[in-house]
């Protein structure tokens, strides 16, 4: 080809373009694409042979990056397009020597460091995981996106730790993914992800110099999972048991789990996402590939020639390097397994205790308060405490005071008068 094929970042810092600055100096862009469990990262790579980077030009912390990724002449000569890496926020700068360098990296926040760095303690009560990335979105000033089944917890407390950490460790508690993208906290169920169609076909001759590494094993893949928990005012402990199988048929693993939950539901959750979070990781590949545009973290790609390791998988992150040397992109994928999907179950509400009916001569409690002259609206009324009284009339003319207590117990209560409802049991 006349032009040759590359690929040229395009920066900016603090929403200004840095090429025409950066150009004598910048030696490689890394972009890491995560589909869950941490945050997307940028790591610019600059020549510092005259220090300057460590003297006048020393970067600042929490600056904005902005990067994209230039692919030109990439299948054929006009075939130009744009992958957008999104916004950064500077959090680590690092220098060496032999040859002289820097570094400076940053991570897929927000400006507000407090989203990952401050600490703090709450009690989240009748929730669902919705409700509380909503809110942590809204306090940021971060959009928000949620694409999963509800799941409603009764309570959970956020003991010393950041919303982030705290929002990632909800997600993974109950088997969601979350990840941090432009400016957005997106929270997804990874299920319906690895449902969708493949968008891409890899072949062993598809990664560079065929150098892939692929692991099968049987130990920490399940069928299901017996969770026992404790549950109630009384830490009363239960058990149960959710799988792909049943838990004593031929050929099950089961996951053994102890476990705080506030019911059934919240157990059967928690059970499905620890045993789906483990078989993940069952079989897995590893390495180099030719660049790729369809590929990205949280689609499908099939995998052709690999014999028995051959089928879907789930692209779990991906890292872009590019360089005076070329554009490298490495993969990390899961084989798709059967997930383990808990179905709710639905817990009556308790029983309302059923109202008494009082009548005429019946001996009840008087809980203390007033008692009337008759029972018309406005009549005169005196304090007296509580005690055991009779019921001598049954609604009363006036309506407004409809019962008329006489006193079981003068040493107890003086009430000797009309009363409301709700004054007695």
């Amino acid at each position: 080809m006349a032009n040759p094929r590359k690929t040229v970042p395009d920066l900016n810092f603090n929403g200004k373009n840095v090429n025409t600055e950066l150009e004598d100096y910048l030696k490689s862009v890394e972009y890491t694409d995560v589909a869950s469990g941490e945050s997307d990262s940028i790591k610019i790579k600059l020549q510092n042979i005259s220090l300057r980077w460590l003297n006048g030009w020393y970067p600042v912390k929490g600056d904005k990056i902005g990067a994209y990724l230039q692919f030109q002449n990439w299948d054929r000569e006009g075939d130009n397009f744009k992958l957008q890496c999104g916004e950064f926020v500077l959090d680590e700068i690092s220098f060496s020597g032999g040859p002289r360098e820097a570094s400076i990296g940053g991570l897929a926040i927000p400006v507000n460091d407090s989203f990952k760095t401050t600490e703090r303690t709450k009690t989240w009560s009748n929730v669902t995981i919705k409700q509380i990335g909503t809110e942590i979105a809204k306090k940021y000033g971060l959009g928000f996106s949620y694409d999963a089944d509800q799941i409603k917890i009764a309570s959970i407390e956020q003991s010393e730790k950041s919303d982030s950490a705290f929002l990632y460790d909800v997600c993974e508690t109950y088997g969601l993914a979350m990840k941090v993208y432009r400016n957005k906290i997106i929270i997804f169920d990874k299920g319906k992800y690895e449902k969708k169609n493949a968008v891409a076909t890899l072949r062993p001759e598809d990664f560079v110099d065929e150098d892939w590494e692929y692991l099968d094993t049987l130990e920490g893949t399940y069928t299901g999972a017996r969770i026992s928990y404790k549950s109630g005012s009384d830490n009363k402990e239960l058990s149960m048991y959710v799988g792909l199988k049943k838990e004593n048929a031929a050929g099950s693993r089961v996951l053994k789990i102890n476990e705080q939950a506030s019911d059934i539901n919240d157990a059967g959750y928690k059970a499905a996402a620890k045993v789906n979070s483990s078989n993940e990781q069952a079989t897995t590949i590893t390495g180099p590939i030719f660049f790729n545009r369809k590929i990205v973290a949280g689609v499908t790609v099939t995998l052709e020639g690999f014999g028995k390791g051959s089928g879907k998988y789930y692209v779990d992150k991906v890292t872009i390097d590019t360089s005076s040397n070329g554009t490298k992109m490495n993969v990390e994928l899961h084989k798709v397994q059967t997930r383990l999907t808990y179905v709710p179950v639905v817990i009556a509400a308790p029983a309302a205790p059923k109202k008494r009916e009082y009548k005429k001569g019946d001996i009840v409690h008087f809980k203390g308060g007033t008692h009337y002259v008759s029972s018309y609206p406005g009549s005169k009324g005196y304090r007296v405490s509580a005690g055991t009284a009779k019921i001598t009339i049954v609604n009363g003319s006036g309506k407004a005071h409809p019962w008329h207590l006489i006193t079981e117990n003068w040493s107890q209560t003086h009430v000797y008068g009309w009363v409301d409802d709700g004054t007695f049991e």
